[in-house]
Order: C-alpha cells, then sequence, then structure tokens
C-alpha cells in the first residue's frame, strides 16, 4: 500500500513539474478541443500595453476559433497576450494565436494578425493592427520608446512614446508607406481613382484616419 501511495506521489510531483516546464492546460481550447498552453506571468511594463484594461476577445490559431470566454491584453512592445484567470492571476497564452478580436468598450472590434514577412526588423511573430481589410491590407505597427532623464529639481523623469509606422499588404507581402508615390504604385489598378481621391480628401500619408478612408476607398471599389 505505501507503495503503491508513493508512485502516486511522484506521479503527481512530475505531472507538476512538467506542466510548471510546458506551460499550464486550462480553460482554453482551439476549435478540435485541443488544449491551449498557458502559463503564470507578470505583465512587464503597462506603458506597452494595447489597452489597459483586459477586453474581452475572440482569439485563432491555425485550427481556427478558440472556445473559451476570458478577457486579454495585448503588449505590443513584445508581442505577448496575457488573460486574467477566475482568480485574478495573469496568465499568458504561449500557445501559437495569429490572429486577435478586441471587443473595445465603445462596441468597436481592434483586430491584430501576425504571420506577415519580415519587413524593418519585424519577423512573422509581429503583431499588427489591421485597419483595413479587403484586396490590400492597411496595417499598422506600434512600438514604444522609453528614455529617463534627469531633470533639475524634479529628478528622474521617465517619458514614454508611441513609435506608429503603416504598411500595406497584400496576402503575406508587406510594404512601408510613408508617402503618395508608394500608395499609388500599390493601387495603379485604379490609379485615376485614387489620385481623385487623394487630391479631394487632401490625405496626409502619417495620419491614420486619413490612411483608413483611402484603403476603405480601394477595396470598395475592388468589391
Amino acid at each position: 500500500m505505501k507503495k503503491i501511495l508513493l508512485i502516486f506521489c511522484i506521479s503527481c510531483w512530475l505531472g507538476n513539474v512538467k506542466a510548471q516546464e510546458y506551460g499550464t492546460r486550462i480553460f482554453l481550447k482551439d476549435a478540435n478541443g485541443i488544449d491551449i498552453r498557458t502559463q503564470s506571468a507578470t505583465i512587464e511594463n503597462a506603458n506597452y500595453l494595447f489597452h489597459p484594461d483586459y477586453l474581452k476577445a475572440h482569439l485563432y490559431n491555425k485550427n481556427g476559433k478558440l472556445t473559451g470566454e476570458l478577457k486579454y491584453k495585448l503588449l505590443l512592445q513584445y508581442n505577448r497576450l496575457y488573460y486574467q484567470d477566475p482568480t485574478g492571476a495573469d496568465m499568458e497564452v504561449v500557445s501559437p494565436i495569429y490572429k486577435i478580436e478586441f471587443e473595445m468598450p465603445d462596441g468597436s472590434l481592434s483586430v491584430f494578425e501576425k504571420g506577415f514577412d519580415p519587413i524593418d526588423g519585424l519577423d512573422q511573430s509581429n503583431f499588427y493592427q489591421i485597419l483595413s481589410d479587403g484586396k490590400l491590407r492597411l496595417l499598422m505597427d506600434t512600438k514604444f520608446a522609453t528614455e529617463t532623464k534627469q531633470v533639475y529639481g524634479t529628478g528622474a523623469v521617465t517619458t514614454t512614446d508611441k513609435l506608429i509606422n503603416f504598411y500595406a499588404a497584400s496576402g503575406s507581402k508587406v510594404f512601408k508607406i510613408t508617402k503618395e508615390e508608394q500608395v499609388l504604385a500599390l493601387m495603379s489598378d485604379k490609379a485615376t481613382e485614387i489620385a481623385g481621391f487623394i487630391k479631394k480628401e487632401k490625405t496626409k500619408f502619417r495620419k491614420q484616419s486619413d490612411l483608413e478612408k483611402l484603403f476603405n476607398y480601394y477595396n470598395q471599389l475592388n468589391k
């Protein structure tokens, strides 16, 4: 009896070690019912989050949409995804997730995807926000620069600035957008309409709302 109890205890210990090594498997399953690996984690810098609060979201992996009603945070600087378990603890999703659809407080959806070709030091694990979808997609990458300076009479002051870049995506291929000529080349099949739209709207190519209008217009023309 003692031997059976000893074997049982050893098995439980080994199982616990394995769970810690490979991530705790709880709460999340993919479309095929396979467990999604997660692990305990600490959110390193709240300034680098997409949104400061945990938000309801739909997750997708290669098998489709995941099941589970949970809330998530996305750490944009390091492309790390967190959720809050029922006890209130922060957990990190470590199984591959390629798409996130956040339900925003205003009722809209904010969509992030990865898997695009490398560009500007960003690899296929980078989460881009999808600002316009269609034949030519508009992507936004957000990173952060944190700097600490000594200010006379105040001491150390730390500031965090957003570093935002816009890209167009055709399939997995990505193109950086900074000026009109680049966009006209990408939308050459509707060059006349796009040139007229840019002139009429006075499109600024570093302004998010202007680019969203332009890409939405182009994608509507291609429906």
